[in-house]
């Protein structure tokens, strides 16, 4: 069959722009049954919605993606693609979906969803959409009949990910997505010549239960590709692309120590001269791993540190400690890799006086790069079951903005909603701006000159409102710094 796959223009405008992978895997699968696969990624190319009803023309299938936030954008497109063609079948995917499939599906005129991963599923799917098959024999599924909304058992998650294809890049314009991603994080690599970077992904899952955190779409089972098949990834990459930056977007990279080990090692083995950056977890952390980390080319982590209060931490079940924090970003620092520290601002329960203990123990470690958002309560986690319980949050999806600019649900004791906003635009002045990274981003040709293509990529007025309204507020704040 002929199947179009949709990343919607998402609600931010970070020049940084990433491959959708999660697309790219279900094309890859797809491919491999002998499907004709087309992915249209909106956040780089500029098809408007006329252009984009023509490319559906002679499609079977399309399957659109979304995250938590693009909820409106997601039925938008969604009953723009159904409308497109007579007998397209309209599928969506992704965190969006695995969190409200029923709602989307009564809410849009999209035919199913697919929850949690869906390689298996997708196979399975186009192969009965395509012969006639019965839905219900297939799990993983939401869809609609006879004027109701019917489910399938829970898919299976994949334990071998190393029998899952590489992501089908090739279906990409690759140059669209190959930049020097470490720049933005104020590290500047030279040992490894001109940096182009990408991302890709090593596991699937996580086994710790932070409150605020959204499970649903690879589950709390922790899976691992083996070293060799990461490297093999990384290696095509490099001679198809040249490559030789990567970003690993693995909710825990550092879970299994002895992988992590003999990732380092068998890098070095192969002779694969690449910069990395990837996420790690301070309760998981050693020197040894740090240094080995370090040789093997690692020269980013970041770090979900999120408050400066032990008691913010327990409530959030973040299994972590304020010692552990510090110990960590001295021995990272020492280990000569650049420290990235994530932050959440009123969070359930929190004060003023705690948001402040954050602000002073963000001060205290000296990070080379800050994050700041302003927690919100993301729908199919536990912190927005308490959030709705104590009658905080409504069930107004559409809600759901860009984290770090509004108080999408406040969940504090003593902030009103404008005082939380100034606590995130003083966290953003003093961390991001004054700090260090002012000059380098107002003063830097190429990310201005990403920022262009930011702006033709613009789809509407409400967009553009949007994205000049923060770089007005982006500018002002630094002026008055």
């Amino acid at each position: 069959m002929k199947v179009v796959l949709l990343n919607p223009r998402l609600r931010t405008w970070s020049p940084n722009v990433y491959v959708p992978l999660g697309l790219t895997y279900i094309a890859a699968v797809l491919q491999k049954e002998g499907h004709h696969v087309r992915i249209i990624d909106l956040n780089v190319e500029k098809i408007g919605d006329d252009s984009l009803k023509g490319i559906l023309a002679d499609a079977g299938i399309a399957g659109i993606t979304g995250m938590i936030t693009e909820y409106a954008e997601v039925i938008r497109v969604a009953d723009l693609v159904k409308g497109a063609k007579d007998g397209l079948t309209v599928v969506l995917g992704g965190p969006l979906a695995s969190t409200f499939p029923r709602e989307l599906l009564e809410a849009s005129r999209a035919d199913l969803a697919v929850i949690g991963e869906g390689e298996r599923t997708a196979v399975t799917l186009v192969a009965a959409i395509e012969k006639g098959g019965d839905l219900h024999n297939i799990n993983g599924l939401a869809f609609k009949k006879d004027g109701k909304i019917e489910f399938t058992g829970p898919v299976e998650p994949i334990t071998d990910l190393d029998s899952v294809p590489f992501p089908a890049r090739d279906l990409l314009d690759m140059r669209r997505y190959l930049r020097d991603h470490f720049e933005s994080f104020g590290i500047k690599i030279r040992e490894f010549g001109k940096i182009r970077s990408t991302n890709l992904i090593s596991s699937r899952g996580c086994p710790y239960g932070c409150t605020f955190c959204f499970k649903d779409m690879w589950g709390r089972q922790w899976r691992g590709r083996s070293p060799d098949n990461i490297i093999d990834e990384m290696e095509l990459l490099n001679r198809n692309y040249g490559v030789n930056g990567f970003f690993f977007n693995d909710d825990t990279f550092v879970l299994n120590s002895k992988r992590v080990f003999e990732f380092c090692r068998r890098l070095g083995e192969r002779g694969l001269n690449v910069a990395w950056y990837g996420n790690g977890r301070v309760n998981l952390m050693t020197r040894e791993m740090l240094e080995a980390m370090y040789r093997a080319g690692c020269r980013g982590i970041a770090y979900g540190i999120e408050s400066g209060n032990q008691e913010i931490l327990d409530a959030m079940k973040k299994a972590e400690t304020i010692e552990q924090v510090r110990e960590v970003v001295k021995w990272t620092k020492e280990a000569g890799i650049h420290v990235t520290g994530y932050f959440m601002l009123g969070m359930l329960g929190e004060t003023r006086q705690t948001i402040e203990k954050t602000l002073d123990f963000a001060r205290e470690l000296d990070l080379d790069f800050y994050g700041f958002s302003l927690t919100t309560p993301l729908p199919g986690t536990e912190l927005y079951d308490a959030a709705r319980a104590a009658g905080l949050v409504s069930g107004d999806k559409t809600r759901l903005g860009e984290w770090s600019l509004h108080a999408n649900a406040n969940l504090t004791r003593d902030c009103t909603d404008s005082e939380l906003v100034a606590f995130s635009n003083r966290a953003f002045k003093e961390f991001y701006l004054k700090k260090r990274f002012g000059k380098y981003f107002f003063l830097n040709p190429v990310l201005w000159k990403e920022q262009v293509k930011v702006i033709a990529s613009l789809r509407n007025r409400a967009q553009a409102g949007e994205l000049f309204g923060k770089i007005k507020g982006t500018i002002g704040t630094y002026r008055r710094r």
